[in-house]
């Protein structure tokens, strides 16, 4: 016999499958909330350094190069 009807002329059933798995982001929204923020946070802080070094590298590769003054950004100096 079918080890599946058997069960179920038996009264015994098998749990559905959506109630064997619970879905990730239901269970803790705010987490999932955080955790796309710091990913959006961090795509956007790459996005802007590399925007910066592309423009650097534009301006020093230019025509005018011999204007180009390299710029310290850390925050220092005089």
């Amino acid at each position: 016999m079918d080890p599946l009807r058997t069960s179920s002329t038996t009264g015994t059933s098998s749990p559905s499958p959506s109630k064997v798995r619970p879905r990730p982001l239901s269970r803790r929204p705010g987490l999932a909330l955080a955790g796309l923020a710091v990913i959006g946070a961090g795509v956007g802080f790459n996005m802007v350094a590399a925007k910066m070094r592309e423009n650097e590298l534009a301006q020093k590769n230019s025509e005018a190069s011999s204007f180009y003054v390299s710029v310290d950004r850390s925050g220092g100096g005089i």
